[in-house]
């Protein structure tokens, strides 16, 4: 949430359940009776295709279908960890997984709205789905420090919307244009995203995400027969966002310590308050350029560090910590 808008006064921010669509409903419910904001003020789902702590994929054809019932709701999604890694490739693991969230009020057939082929892939989970002209879609934000590999972001929206940003948004009116470079930049990475080339990087991607996970989930299997009070914890995502929970600030600084001193890999703890207190996580993020033996190198390192964890003295994962 924006700085700005963390400053808007309490009844006019609601939060739902994280990709609850049925939790959604009943705030949609309260909007409407006037409980919680005015009823003829609109009202703006403001969801990730992806989110990045969980790596986890928002149901986006059910938020939308959900709105569309709304005269006064529109949604915004934020492409920032979509964009690049869903396309034609793995549209039907999308669709796999709207099948498997079972929780929405929606009726099946209208759960996704894949349409024979598949759209330009590369160009994040709105157009793998083809829901990128949805009534109920106000606009996406597609940021380009991610994917890309630059930075930068774009609006995408209708005429009467963006225009409507370019005279009123005053973090658009009161910054400075891109520079030429990082434009050409965004342009072929774009290019590359949206041909065959992309395809087989997210067919790779994909490939070492299962791996990883086929891994891992055989590790903590390992782990709960060795301690069967451990709190560690693989994260439910399909995306090569990964998340390894290991409760306590103090181990989750170690273990990724020990990860990226001993194995050169690049990854960090996060910790609360980022997340909920016990939630405290090493974040993963698989790429392309990962081979299968750095992912077999890494679940390796990782087990040794968790058993390594659950051993040690607390004042001595402390210390570690502290160096």
């Amino acid at each position: 949430m924006g700085i700005r808008m963390g400053r808007l006064a309490q009844d006019r921010v609601v939060l739902f359940k994280h990709n609850d669509v049925k939790d959604l409903e009943r705030v949609l419910g309260q909007t409407s009776k006037g409980k919680e904001m005015h009823s003829n003020k609109s009202v703006i789902v403001v969801v990730e295709s992806v989110y990045s702590m969980d790596g986890d994929v928002a149901p986006l054809a059910e938020i939308l279908e959900l709105a569309k019932g709304w005269r006064n709701a529109s949604v915004i999604v934020d492409e920032a960890h979509g964009l690049g890694v869903y396309g034609r490739t793995n549209v039907q693991d999308l669709y796999d997984l709207g099948k498997k969230n079972d929780s929405s009020p929606l009726q099946s057939e209208t759960r996704w709205s894949v349409k024979g082929g598949a759209s330009v892939g590369g160009t994040g989970v709105l157009a793998a789905l083809e829901l990128e002209h949805h009534p109920s879609l106000l606009c996406s934000v597609h940021t380009f420090g991610k994917a890309a590999g630059c930075h930068g972001a774009v609006v995408v929206g209708s005429i009467n919307f963006i225009s409507y940003l370019v005279n009123y948004a005053r973090p658009f009116v009161y910054s400075t244009s891109l520079p030429p470079h990082s434009l050409v930049t965004i342009q072929e990475s774009y290019k590359s995203m949206t041909t065959e080339v992309g395809e087989e990087r997210r067919r790779k991607v994909f490939d070492l995400v299962k791996q990883f996970r086929n891994e891992m989930t055989s590790i903590f299997l390992r782990l709960k027969r060795r301690f069967p009070l451990s709190k560690f914890e693989l994260l439910d995502s399909p995306s090569p966002i990964q998340g390894v929970v290991t409760p306590g600030n103090a181990r989750c600084i170690a273990i990724s310590q020990y990860l990226r001193n001993e194995g050169r890999f690049d990854v960090y703890p996060i910790r609360s308050p980022t997340v909920s207190k016990g939630k405290e996580r090493i974040r993963i993020i698989l790429h392309s350029h990962n081979s299968l033996e750095e992912v077999r190198t890494l679940t390796s390192m990782l087990y040794r560090a968790l058993v390594q964890s659950m051993m040690q003295p607390r004042e001595s994962i402390t210390a570690k910590a502290r160096l």
